[in-house]
């Protein structure tokens, strides 16, 4: 089965909800979806770690417009960066107000 490619629209500060939703199916797709929960899991080296971080914050990165990657310009885990683009422009919710523990509960899931 072909991988299509997939074609996320820049996220210029409007529809975070949908952005969000696209960039992990996206990170899933990918097999770079470690790197959201912030914590490497125990069986994986330290180096293909990295390497799925700085892979996984890249793709992020492409799909931010100039204006929002000024942000978050000086991030350098992928955790790191979605929680302050979750801070910046995520509308508070009753779910987000539960738990707010980290960017792993923002997506609902535990990788």
């Amino acid at each position: 089965m072909e991988n299509p490619k997939v074609r996320i629209e820049k996220f210029d500060g409007t529809y975070f909800g949908f952005w969000k939703i696209q960039i992990e199916d996206c990170l899933y797709q990918n097999n770079l979806h470690e790197p959201l929960s912030g914590e490497k899991p125990e069986t994986m080296k330290q180096e293909i770690w990295n390497l799925k971080n700085r892979k996984a914050l890249g793709l992020i990165c492409l799909t931010l417009s100039r204006n929002v990657a000024f942000n978050i310009v000086k991030k350098t885990t992928t955790v790191g960066l979605l929680t302050a683009l979750v801070n910046m422009y995520e509308k508070p919710s009753a779910i987000n107000k539960l738990d707010s523990t980290g960017y792993r509960t923002v997506f609902g899931r535990s990788s």
